[in-house]
């Protein structure tokens, strides 16, 4: 018999929420490609949502409720007064969110994925990281099932709530395709990073490394995409004032092809964060043959092999001398893309699949809690 899992999105803010909105439709894309027929998952989301991921439309059920949902008011009332007893038809809810926002009379599970709010309260405003900070720890209380996006997460759940492991189950995002060799760089020397404009992704370490890396190299180029987080002024105020200003662009957010082709064609994707849940943008350099140096101490640092990896208190002149080395020289390039080539194959649509259905199953046989 076939079980219908309500899936719930509708705090999916499209281009507001980061990684997590990558993460959502890409887990539901990959079920619907390689799960398991008898599991369905419907999705529950503002038309906003809908209309920017038309894919999903296409492979999963959904529901779609016509709301501004950038107000978390709203977004409450929604999940209270039309969500609630659409889900109560269904036979288990998985809300994506972070949260629990309502009890549903089924099963629920919720997906943490990770607990900077509670690890780095001053990252978030005073209404935010407040509401979060006790939004959080009460829905890992009430789930049946804690979803979280790497075991380096569950593991800190663990530690900190003292949740048992048998409630706990790890679903990655992964990856579509993993290219047949190393990206040919098209070009000038570029070294990419894809991150949101937060203060834990240190884009001020970055550019100071840059500025060290220009000076020794005359057509080198610095590429920041990503959304515009708390430190966006910051940034912006560092490449403005930077000898090499010209040399670095801003693009800000870009569509996922854009993304996949600025990316393919960098010399080095560089990622430098001090925090992450899992870390994506890494996973998808590999997949493309790109290589990636990452700072290490975070999940994103376990995607990579040993030699892609800076120390995590690593400052700017080791950053510069790194990917000098990864721009002057071929073979080292070579070898870290193969490398990101080969580990990047275990983490495809395929294995993403596997775990989401193993999490909803667990979550079917444990029953309202």
């Amino acid at each position: 018999m076939r079980a219908r899992i309500a899936v719930d999105l509708l705090w999916l803010v499209p281009g507001e929420v980061g990684g997590s909105e990558e993460y959502a439709v890409r887990t539901l894309l990959a079920h619907a490609r390689h799960g398991s027929s008898d599991l369905r998952p419907v999705a529950f989301l503002t038309a906003s949502a809908a209309a920017a991921h038309p894919e999903l439309g296409r492979a999963v059920d959904l529901e779609v409720r016509p709301l501004d949902n950038r107000r978390r008011g709203r977004r409450l009332a929604a999940e209270a007064t039309w969500l609630a007893p659409r889900v109560r038809r269904l036979d288990a809810v998985h809300h994506v969110g972070g949260r629990i926002p309502v009890r549903t009379g089924r099963p629920v599970a919720v997906t943490v994925h990770d607990l900077q709010p509670l690890d780095h309260p001053e990252h978030f405003s005073i209404v935010k990281r407040t509401y979060l900070g006790r939004a959080l720890p009460r829905s890992v209380r009430r789930a049946d099932v804690v979803v979280t996006v790497s075991d380096a997460v569950g593991d800190e759940v663990v530690r900190r709530f003292d949740v048992d492991r048998s409630r706990l189950a790890t679903v990655s995002a992964g990856v579509r395709t993993v290219a047949p060799a190393p990206a040919v760089p098209d070009g000038p020397p570029t070294v990419l990073y894809p991150a949101v404009t937060h203060p834990h992704k240190r884009h001020e370490l970055l550019v100071r490394a840059f500025e060290q890396l220009a000076d020794h190299h005359p057509t080198v180029r610095l590429v920041l995409t990503g959304g515009a987080g708390r430190a966006k002024e910051e940034v912006r105020r560092l490449v403005a004032a930077s000898p090499h200003a010209g040399r670095i662009d801003r693009p800000g957010r870009v569509p996922a092809a854009e993304l996949a082709a600025r990316m393919a064609s960098a010399t080095v994707v560089a990622f430098p964060s001090a925090y992450e849940g899992f870390g994506l943008p890494v996973l998808e350099a590999m997949a493309a043959g790109v290589p990636v140096l990452v700072a290490d101490g975070t999940p994103a640092a376990g995607l990579v092999g040993p030699a892609a990896r800076v120390a995590a208190d690593a400052g700017s002149a080791e950053w510069a001398h790194r990917l000098g080395a990864v721009l002057d020289d071929e073979g080292v390039r070579r070898d870290l893309a193969v490398d990101g080539l080969d580990l990047a194959a275990g983490h495809g649509f395929e294995a993403t699949a596997e775990a989401l259905d193993r999490a909803w199953r667990r979550l079917l046989g444990r029953g309202s809690r």
